[in-house]
């Protein structure tokens, strides 16, 4: 049988430069590269304004993308290699508790809403349920992951973007990256994803400043312990008749 005739998840190595230098190769779907790229700075604390984005180039015949910060912080970083896309946890180097560290840390946005705070399980849900709609590619191939970014509480006209990608970190790395760039304020949003919530998941929302990490899976016992650290929402098993609120929030 033709392998285009079969259902397969994209998947490609894409370059990422920034500041010049090398930082990654991302075994990715190669699409919304632009988005990759800036969530990915984001979750290194690269960049935490839009005016830290300096410039932002994708070069898709060459599957690569070159980005380019105003301070520079991306010089000599070391290269990560090829981070593959079963490999999230691998995509974060930074140490959980850096050198210095005196508790919980403020995400890119400054102080996170209050800790802890109710939550609306029944709209949680419902932009749990938004997101699956929106995976188009998933229900083609059954092999993709989705993320999405939503305003919370949600409110008429309120923000929502999802992302797709045969990876996890990818798809949280690309709706992380679309909201930057449209300046969505972080700590005034939640965070949901179609794939367990391990520590890298939480690092990234750390980085970023969102406060509340839903998921229909569970979280590990590593990202559970960074959620009570961070002081990060965390809700699992959010498609089921009893999801579970496992750090922060009460219903």
């Amino acid at each position: 049988m033709p392998a285009k005739s079969l259902p397969l998840a994209p998947e490609a190595p894409v370059a990422l430069y920034i500041d010049g230098t090398r930082a990654v190769v991302l075994f990715c779907s190669p699409f919304d590269l632009d988005e990759l790229a800036v969530g990915y700075a984001v979750s290194r604390r690269l960049i935490s304004e839009r005016g830290e984005l300096a410039s932002l180039a994708v070069r898709p015949d060459q599957r690569s993308v070159s980005l380019c910060t105003a301070s520079g912080k991306g010089i000599g970083r070391e290269d990560e290699g090829y981070v593959f896309s079963a490999c999230g946890a691998a995509s974060i180097r930074e140490d959980p508790e850096p050198e210095g560290s005196d508790g919980p840390r403020t995400g890119t946005r400054g102080e996170r809403l209050a800790f802890p705070r109710s939550l609306d399980m029944e709209g949680l849900g419902a932009l749990s349920r938004r997101m699956f709609a929106s995976a188009e590619l998933y229900r083609k191939t059954g092999g993709m992951h989705i993320a999405a970014l939503a305003s919370y509480p949600e409110e008429r006209g309120a923000y929502f973007a999802a992302r797709e990608d045969v990876g996890r970190h990818n798809a949280v790395d690309k709706v992380v990256g679309r909201g930057f760039m449209d300046g969505v304020d972080f700590r005034g949003a939640v965070l949901l994803t179609s794939g367990r919530i391990a520590c890298d998941m939480v690092l990234k929302a750390d980085a970023a400043g969102i406060p509340i990490l839903v998921s229909r899976s569970i979280p590990t016992t590593e990202a559970y312990r960074l959620a009570l650290e961070r002081r990060i929402i965390l809700v699992g098993r959010i498609g089921s008749a009893e999801p579970i609120v496992y750090s922060g929030g009460s219903l």
